[in-house]
């Protein structure tokens, strides 16, 4: 059985919105379970916290799941196997490799921006180089983002909200639990 095992919401081919479990370690073995039975040949989309956007098809029945069949190019599908790969590692207990020492700040309340929206987050923990933030929404692994008063990107997704990357780091001694962002 594998090792990962994500939930999210689909679309189906009627448009109803539903939530589901994908399931898989390659691109080219994904399973789908969802609130509703899937037809074979149907048209899905996918939202899954952490992969993204996911467009396929739903092929045979696996497992009282449906193999779901991805329909993306190349770039896409290696990006998804890197990140199917992370997520099974995680779960086997690798430990987590970001490399600066993180804080977790008194005040977590901050403002995120990006292309005119502004969302209310948490901080989860602050380093040097960025901060792990949990949102409502998540904008796309790339977009430019302001945290607070701080430029940076979105370089991943976590189960909660997002992970940014600062612009320029901060300073080691103004990485405290009083920091406010």
């Amino acid at each position: 059985m594998s090792s990962v095992s994500l939930s999210g919401r689909y679309l189906d081919g009627s448009g109803a919105e539903r939530d589901c479990t994908l399931r898989g370690d390659r691109p080219e073995e994904l399973e789908l379970t969802g609130s509703h039975a899937l037809v074979p040949g149907e048209r899905i989309v996918c939202r899954i916290p952490g992969l993204g956007l996911l467009r396929g098809r739903a092929a045979e029945r696996v497992n009282g799941a449906f193999r779901f069949e991805l329909e993306a190019g190349s770039a896409q599908r290696e990006r998804l196997a890197a990140r199917l790969a992370w997520y099974a590692a995680q779960a086997k207990g690798a430990p987590d490799r970001r490399e600066a020492v993180r804080v977790v700040p008194i005040r977590t309340e901050v403002v995120v921006t990006w292309q005119g929206a502004e969302i209310l987050g948490h901080l989860r923990d602050v380093s040097t180089t960025g901060a792990s933030i949990d949102l409502t929404l998540r904008p796309e692994i790339g977009t430019s983002v302001t945290v607070g008063w701080r430029r940076g990107h979105v370089a991943r997704h976590t189960e909660k909200g997002i992970g940014v990357r600062f612009a320029l780091p901060l300073s080691p001694q103004d990485v405290t639990e009083s920091i406010v962002l």
